[in-house]
This record gives C-alpha cells, sequence and structure tokens, in this order.
C-alpha cells in the first residue's frame, strides 16, 4: 500500500485536493462518479477533473459530463480540464509536481492508459498527469477497466423490438436521434445518456447501461499485473476498493 502521508496537502481550511483522471471507458465510469461524489459530500474534499478527449466523449454518453459539476463546480483546484483547456503541454501538470494534490485517481482507466503508464509514455492529459504524478511523489490510485469481464454499454435501440414509430426523434433532448432510411439511428457523439428515450419509448425498445460480457487479452491482464508493481500506484479492483483506499491513503475519518 502507498504511503498515507506521500504527497498528503492540507489545503485551504485544512481540505484535501484530489485529481481525478477520466480515460475513455465506459466500464466503471458511472460508479467511479458515484465514489468521488460521496467522498466530496462527506468529507469535503476539493477535486480537480481532468479528461482526455475520449473521456470527455464517454463521460458524455454515460450521463456524468452534464453533472461533474457536483463534483467539480469550477472553483480554484475544482476546475474541469480538458485537454483542450490543458493544450497539448498539458499546463497544469506543474501543480503535480508541486505536490498540490493528495492522490490522483485514474478511475476507469482504459488498457492504452494502463500500457502507457506502465511504458512511461505521457501523450494525453490523463497519461501526462500521471508521470508528473509519481515524478512529484503523489500516490497514484488506478482502476483498470480491464479487472472485470462485465462491461457496461452507452444507448442503443433493439432493432427486434422497435417498430420504427419515430417516437424516440420527438423526445430526444438533444437531437441525438435521428431517422435513416425509415429507422430511427441514435448517434452516440451527441448521446448525453440522459435516459429519457429509454423512459419514454412505447415499445420499451431502447436500453442504457446493460450489462455485456468482454473477454480480456492476456495482453491487458499482463499489463494491469505490471502496472501493480510501478512504485507510487496502487492497482485496485472494484469501486468499493477505490473508494476504500482513497479514504485509507488521504486519512479521512470513515
Amino acid at each position: 500500500m502507498v504511503d498515507a502521508n506521500l504527497g498528503l496537502l492540507r489545503g485551504e481550511g485544512g481540505l484535501h485536493f484530489i485529481a481525478w483522471g477520466i480515460t475513455g471507458s465506459g466500464s466503471f465510469m458511472r460508479e467511479s462518479f458515484g465514489v468521488l461524489k460521496r467522498i466530496k459530500e462527506k468529507h469535503g474534499v476539493k477535486i480537480t477533473t481532468y479528461m482526455s478527449k475520449a473521456g470527455e466523449e464517454v463521460a458524455r454518453m454515460y450521463g456524468i459530463l452534464d453533472r461533474i459539476g457536483d463534483i467539480s463546480p469550477g472553483n480554484h483546484y475544482e476546475e474541469v480540464i480538458t485537454e483542450e483547456v490543458a493544450g497539448a503541454s498539458c499546463t497544469y501538470s506543474g501543480r503535480f509536481m508541486l505536490g498540490r494534490y493528495g492522490l490522483l485517481v485514474i478511475a476507469p482507466a482504459t488498457s492504452n492508459t494502463v500500457a502507457k503508464i506502465v511504458y512511461g509514455i505521457s501523450d494525453s492529459i490523463v497519461t501526462t498527469i500521471t508521470s508528473q504524478a509519481l515524478k512529484g511523489g503523489v500516490p497514484v490510485v488506478v482502476l483498470p477497466s480491464d479487472v472485470t469481464e462485465e462491461t457496461e454499454v452507452p444507448c442503443y435501440i433493439d432493432r427486434e423490438v422497435c417498430t420504427n414509430c419515430m417516437e424516440c426523434l420527438n423526445r430526444c433532448p438533444y437531437g441525438a436521434i435521428r431517422e435513416l432510411d425509415g429507422v430511427p439511428v441514435l448517434d452516440l457523439t451527441r448521446c448525453h445518456g440522459c435516459r429519457v428515450c429509454e423512459l419514454t419509448c412505447p415499445e420499451n425498445a431502447i436500453h442504457c447501461f446493460q450489462k455485456a460480457r468482454i473477454k480480456i487479452r492476456e495482453l491487458d491482464r499482463r499489463n494491469i499485473e505490471a502496472l501493480r508493481r510501478v512504485e507510487g500506484v496502487t492497482v485496485v479492483d472494484d469501486p468499493d476498493q477505490l473508494e476504500d483506499t482513497i479514504v485509507h491513503i488521504l486519512s479521512l475519518p470513515i
């Protein structure tokens, strides 16, 4: 376990500062949001959210992007920092070198992100702040998406049930559903995961966040095990362990 005092920061009013890195995985996306939201509400921590381009897209389609203000309302050290905001060089990475955060949480972490951390590659906002956190002595907690063979899928239209009534076109507040060749088509690049289409479909033909089975590649298993051996990194296997680990490292009251 990472030393609980490593990189610990008591900031304004004795608050802890946490950085949350979001990558482009739907697995554990909503659960990770729930964990960080509970910790913020219970312990009064300040949380800065860092999102890769893919993380921003996936957070939107899983209904998290529109709620991110509950965790990072925009105050100092409570910003939402995207790659567009941070720039190619990630201008906020100096915070980690200076030990401004008590902890960096990467949850969920895609297999791509895990591999890059293992091999020291920093070419996105999340991998860059991870590199700088480790150099600055800030502990890093990672929840890989590939620790389980179960995942969640974004909203989709079940063609075997859909009767092409087109009611969903009128219901979607974001214009994410359009008609193509007489059938409704859901455009995930515009979907906000609000579930309005699912809840109002008269045929129950739209489903959001259903569980699905995936096969974990042996390569990804090896990378996760290698990540467990990286100094300064703690790998957790589920959202419950994520919450317990954050509380332990920051010595928050149970």
